[in-house]
C-alpha cells in the first residue's frame, strides 16, 4: 500500500471513531412518523393500540396483511376495518374490494393526511386544504357532537395545516353525509376534518389528522379524551380489525425500513456511500497502460460502387442499373420513412405521398417507371435518368420536411 494511500485510510478510519463516539454519547429523540403499534416513541401509536385493546377486547383483532388480501380470504367478515398512517395508499384493487365490503353493511374507519382522489370521488367529496397563517392563533381539532366535546381543543401549531372534506356540487350522489368534527380557529368555517358517509348499508368514516392516535399527542393536555371520543365512532358489538400492516414502522414492510429508522443503520447506510465515493475518486482511475490508437480500415465502398457503375454503364446494362436504383429506393422507403413495402401498392403510393410530403401524382409516375422497368427486356438510358431523378425528387421533399420539424 502506497504511502498516501495509506494516509487516506486513516483519515477515514479517525472520521468514523469520531462519529460513533460523537453519537454514543448524544441521546436523540427518534421523531420517525412510524404509527407501529409496537413503537414507543413519540410518532409510534403503542398507547392508542393498547387503550383500543382495552375497550374492544377480545372483539380486536389485528390484521397483517394488505386489505384486499384479507378480504379476499374473508370475504364473509362483519365489523368495522380501522386503517392509519400520515400517508395512507389502498389502491385500486383495494379500494374495489371494500366498496363491495361496506356496501353489504360494515364500516371503514381511515385516518390519513390525505386521500385517493378515487376514493374521495366515489363518495362525492371534493379534497380541500387550509393553511393557518396567523402567527397569534392556533389551530385545533374538535368533534361536532355536543356529548362528544373535548374539555381542550388539539393544537398542534400555529402555522398548522390540513386536509378538509367538501361536498361536491356539480355531481349527484345520493349518499347521506354527517359532519362528525373539524379544525378550530381555521379561517374557513366549513374546514371540515371529521366525516361520516353512508354507503350501501355501511359507513366510510374519515379522518384527516392520524396524528392524534400517535403517542406524542395522547401524552398531552387533555387529548386522550378527543382520542377516546374518537372511538366511540367505532361500534362495540362487532369484530373491530385493526390493520397494523399500513404503517411506516410495520414490521412486515421489510428490514430496509427498520435500517432506516435506526441512527446506527442508518449512519452505516451513508458511510457504505461515503466509502464508494472515495473509492471512486481514489481507486477509480485507470492503471493499465494506454491502449495504442488503432487507425480504421478506409472505406472503399464508394469506389467499388464507382468502379461497378462504370462498368454496368460501359455494358449497357441500363435495366439492372434501374433495379439496383429501385432496390435502394425501396430500402429508403423502410429505413428512413419506416413504411412496409410489402403493402399494396395503392396504401404503399399513399403512405409515400403522405410521410414524404409529396405529390401523390409525382409517387404515381415513379411506380409507373418502376412497373415498366421491372416488366421491360430493354431500358434506355434517358429512362433511367428520369427514374434517378424521380427517386431524388421525393427525397429531397423528405429532407425538407424533417428539417422544418
Amino acid at each position: 500500500m502506497r504511502k498516501k494511500d495509506k494516509i487516506s485510510f486513516f483519515l477515514m478510519l479517525l472520521l468514523l471513531l469520531l462519529i460513533v463516539l460523537s453519537e454514543s454519547h448524544q441521546k436523540r429523540i427518534n421523531w420517525y412518523p412510524s404509527f407501529a403499534v409496537s413503537h414507543k416513541i413519540p410518532f409510534g401509536t403503542y398507547i392508542a393500540f393498547h387503550e383500543a385493546q382495552k375497550i374492544f377486547q377480545d372483539k380486536l383483532h389485528q390484521v397483517k396483511e394488505a386489505p384486499y388480501i384479507f378480504l379476499n380470504r374473508h370475504s364473509g367478515i362483519k365489523g368495522t376495518y380501522v386503517i392509519y398512517n400520515d400517508q395512507v395508499k389502498i389502491g385500486k384493487t383495494g379500494l374495489k374490494y371494500f366498496f363491495d365490503w361496506v356496501k353489504k353493511g360494515n364500516n371503514l374507519f381511515l385516518s390519513s393526511q390525505n386521500f385517493e382522489a378515487e376514493l374521495l370521488d366515489s363518495l362525492g367529496l371534493d379534497p380541500g386544504f387550509f393553511i393557518n397563517k396567523s402567527f397569534d392563533k392556533k389551530v385545533g381539532l374538535q368533534l361536532d357532537h355536543p356529548a362528544l366535546k373535548t374539555k381542550d381543543s388539539i393544537f398542534f401549531d400555529k402555522r398548522a395545516t390540513g386536509f378538509t372534506f367538501k361536498l361536491q356540487d356539480s355531481v349527484e350522489k345520493k349518499l347521506s353525509y354527517l359532519t362528525l368534527g373539524h379544525f378550530v380557529g381555521a379561517a374557513d368555517s366549513e374546514a371540515v376534518n371529521f366525516i361520516d358517509v353512508k354507503y350501501g348499508k355501511g359507513h366510510f368514516i374519515l379522518h384527516s389528522f392520524p396524528y392524534v392516535l400517535t403517542n406524542y399527542f395522547i401524552l398531552k393536555k387533555h387529548n386522550s379524551d378527543y382520542l377516546k371520543a374518537l372511538f366511540t365512532y367505532i361500534n362495540l358489538k362487532q369484530p373491530v380489525y385493526w390493520d397494523v400492516y399500513s404503517q411506516n414502522g410495520a414490521s412486515s414492510n421489510g428490514i430496509f425500513k427498520y435500517m432506516l429508522e435506526t441512527p446506527a443503520f442508518l449512519w452505516a447506510y451513508r458511510l457504505l456511500f461515503i466509502g464508494l465515493i472515495l473509492y471512486i475518486l481514489f481507486e477509480g482511475k485507470r492503471k493499465q497502460r494506454a491502449i495504442p490508437v488503432v487507425v480504421p480500415p478506409v472505406n472503399e465502398t464508394l469506389n467499388f460502387t464507382k468502379t461497378i457503375a462504370e462498368m454496368y454503364l460501359e455494358n449497357k446494362e441500363h435495366r439492372l442499373i434501374g433495379l439496383m436504383h429501385i432496390n435502394h429506393f425501396f430500402n429508403y422507403v423502410r429505413q428512413h420513412l419506416h413504411l412496409d413495402v410489402r403493402e399494396k401498392p395503392e396504401i404503399l403510393k399513399l403512405k409515400i405521398a403522405q410521410k414524404s410530403k409529396t405529390d401523390p401524382e409525382v409517387v404515381q409516375r415513379l411506380f409507373e417507371m418502376i412497373d415498366y422497368i421491372q416488366q421491360a427486356d430493354k431500358v434506355s438510358g434517358d429512362t433511367i435518368l428520369a427514374l434517378e431523378q424521380q427517386i431524388e425528387l421525393i427525397k429531397h421533399k423528405n429532407k425538407k420536411h424533417d428539417v422544418s420539424k
